[in-house]
C-alpha cells in the first residue's frame, strides 16, 4: 500500500446559513420576553440603534452639524476603546441616553423569607449572643423554612454554653408559624399548637400529626377514628383544621424573583368573531439614528469609523428585519392553528382536535421547523387563561383514532374529560379507570385502561381506592 498527497478538484452544493438568516432563526424562538432581552442586549452594544420612547410619537432625527461632530467623536471613542460594545461613559454606565437611570425601571423583588426573618429579629429586644445564633439559625433554613442544623450542631459551632434554645425559640416565635423546625411533621404541630381549639381536640390533632398522617394521606378513615375514638364524622369535623396548616411554611415566600407568565398571542371575539393578535406592546419600537447613518456614507469619515458604523448599522437592520419577520410568522401560524382549534376557543382544552404541525405548515406555506420554531415557548391567552401554544398540536392522529387515522379524541382533550367524569363522580363510589374506559367506549371512543392511568397520575389525581370518601 502506498501512502501520498495528492489535490484534486472537484464541486458540490451546500446550504450556508448566512448569519443574517441565523438571527432570523434565533429571534423567532424567542418569547417576547426573552425578545425585550435581547433587545434590550442589542441596545446596550450598538450605539446605531435607539429605542422611541413608548405611546409618544418618535422627534425628528439630528441631522446638523452639531449632531454630526457628536456622534463622530463618540464612534471614534469607541473604535479605538479596547471595550467597543460599552455604552455611555464610565461614570454612568447605569444611564440611558436621557440621563434615566435604567435600574429606576426594574421591578423590586418581592420580599425573601430571609428578610421577613431578619426584619422581625431587627425588632426584637435580645443580647446580644441570642441576636447572632438567632441570625445564623435564620441563614440556616432551607427555602421549606425548615433548620438545616441540629440543636447539638448549633452548640458545636458556638459553645456548650452558647443560648442555642433561646435563640431558637425567638426564632420559632416568628411569622410564619411554624418556622425553624427539623421538618414538616415538626413544623405541622407548632401549627397545631398554635390553633385556637379547646385543650382536648388539641390533644387529638397533635396526636394524629405525630402518629396518622400516613394512614390519613392513604385514605384509610376508619382506621385512624377507631384508632383515635372518633366516630367518622366527627374525625373529618376535627381534621378541618389541619387544612390551614403549611407543612412547609418557608415555601410561599420568594426566595428568587420568578418573570411573571406573559401571553405573546391574543384572542378576544368582537363582534361575534374571533380576533387573533401578536401581543408585541411590550416590545420596544426600533429605528436607527440618522447622524450614525449619515457618519457612515460621508466621504469625510474615517475609514476605519466607516466600516466600524456600517458593521454596527448592519447588525442593527438585521435584528429589526427578525424581529419584523418573526411577528408576522407567529401571527400567520397561531392564526392558522387557533382556525382549525375552534372548539379550544369555545370551550377550552375539552374542545381540541387533533392537530399536526405539518397541517399548519402546509397552510401557512412555511417549512415543519418554522412552525416548531414559531410556537416554542410562546403562549396564547384565551378566555379559559394562557396556555403554551403548542398544547393546540399533539401529532396529528387522536387517541381512539381508526387505522386511516380518522376519529379519536386529541389528548389534552381527553385529559380534561377524564378529570371532568372524576369531578363529577360520587366521591362514596369513585370510577375506577376500567369504568372511566367503558364510559369513552359507549361514546365510542376505544382507550386503553392504561392510557387513563396515565392521564389521570399527570393530572395528580390519586386512585379510585385514595378517593372514596367515608
Amino acid at each position: 500500500m502506498e501512502l501520498g498527497v495528492t489535490l484534486r478538484q472537484g464541486m458540490d452544493q451546500r446550504q450556508l446559513l448566512l448569519p443574517k438568516m441565523l438571527q432570523a432563526i434565533e429571534v423567532l424562538q424567542l418569547a417576547t420576553i426573552d425578545l425585550v432581552t435581547r433587545i434590550d442586549a442589542e441596545l446596550e452594544t450598538n450605539e446605531t440603534l435607539e429605542a422611541l420612547p413608548p405611546e409618544a410619537d418618535a422627534p425628528a432625527p439630528a441631522t446638523a452639524s452639531q449632531a454630526m461632530e457628536h456622534a463622530a467623536e463618540q464612534a471614534a471613542a469607541k473604535y479605538d476603546d479596547v471595550d467597543v460594545y460599552g455604552r455611555g461613559a464610565p461614570g454612568h454606565a447605569f444611564e440611558d441616553d436621557d440621563g434615566e437611570d435604567r435600574f429606576a425601571r426594574v421591578a423590586a423583588p418581592s420580599i425573601s423569607l430571609q428578610d421577613s426573618l431578619l426584619s422581625q429579629l431587627a425588632e426584637a429586644q435580645v443580647v446580644a449572643a441570642v441576636l447572632e445564633i438567632a441570625s445564623f439559625v435564620i441563614g440556616s433554613l432551607d427555602a421549606n423554612g425548615h433548620l438545616l442544623l441540629t440543636v447539638e450542631e448549633l452548640h458545636a459551632v458556638f459553645g456548650s454554653e452558647a443560648p442555642v434554645v433561646a435563640a431558637l425559640e425567638l426564632v420559632r416565635s416568628f411569622e410564619p408559624i411554624g418556622i425553624a423546625w427539623p421538618g414538616p411533621r415538626d413544623s405541622m404541630l407548632a401549627q397545631v399548637r398554635a390553633l385556637d381549639l379547646d385543650a382536648a381536640n388539641k390533644d387529638l390533632l397533635v396526636r394524629i400529626v405525630s402518629f396518622h398522617l400516613e394512614d390519613l394521606a392513604a385514605n384509610r378513615w376508619p382506621k385512624v377514628a377507631k384508632e383515635v375514638g372518633l366516630g367518622l364524622e366527627a374525625l373529618k369535623a376535627l381534621t378541618l383544621s389541619l387544612r390551614t396548616i403549611d407543612p412547609c411554611p418557608g415555601r410561599n415566600f420568594a426566595n428568587e424573583v420568578e418573570a411573571a407568565l406573559r401571553a405573546d398571542v391574543v384572542v378576544r371575539r368582537e363582534d361575534g368573531e374571533w380576533q387573533i393578535y401578536v401581543d408585541d406592546a411590550r416590545v420596544p419600537k426600533l429605528r436607527l439614528r440618522a447622524s450614525y447613518e449619515e457618519l457612515a456614507r460621508s466621504p469625510a469619515t474615517e475609514g476605519k469609523v466607516k466600516r466600524y458604523l456600517k458593521g454596527k448599522l448592519a447588525s442593527a437592520r438585521d435584528l429589526m428585519l427578525a424581529i419584523e419577520q418573526r411577528r408576522e410568522t407567529l401571527g400567520r401560524v397561531a392564526r392558522a392553528a387557533l382556525e382549525r382549534q375552534r372548539g379550544f376557543l369555545e370551550r377550552g382544552l375539552s374542545g381540541l382536535v387533533p392537530l399536526g404541525m405539518q397541517e399548519v405548515a402546509d397552510a401557512v406555506g412555511v417549512h415543519l421547523s418554522t412552525v416548531s420554531r414559531a410556537i416554542a415557548g410562546k403562549h396564547v391567552q384565551t378566555d379559559f387563561g394562557v396556555f403554551p401554544l403548542r398544547v393546540l398540536f399533539d401529532g396529528g392522529k387522536g387517541v381512539g383514532a381508526d387505522e386511516s387515522g380518522q376519529g379519536g379524541e386529541a389528548r389534552a382533550s381527553l385529559r380534561e374529560q377524564v378529570k371532568a367524569l372524576i369531578d363529577a363522580e360520587d366521591s362514596k363510589h369513585p370510577l375506577s379507570d376500567e369504568q372511566i374506559v367503558k364510559d369513552f367506549a359507549r361514546r365510542g371512543v376505544e382507550v386503553a385502561r392504561r392510557t387513563i392511568a396515565k392521564y389521570r397520575q399527570e393530572l395528580g389525581i390519586p386512585s379510585s381506592f385514595r378517593r372514596r370518601g367515608y
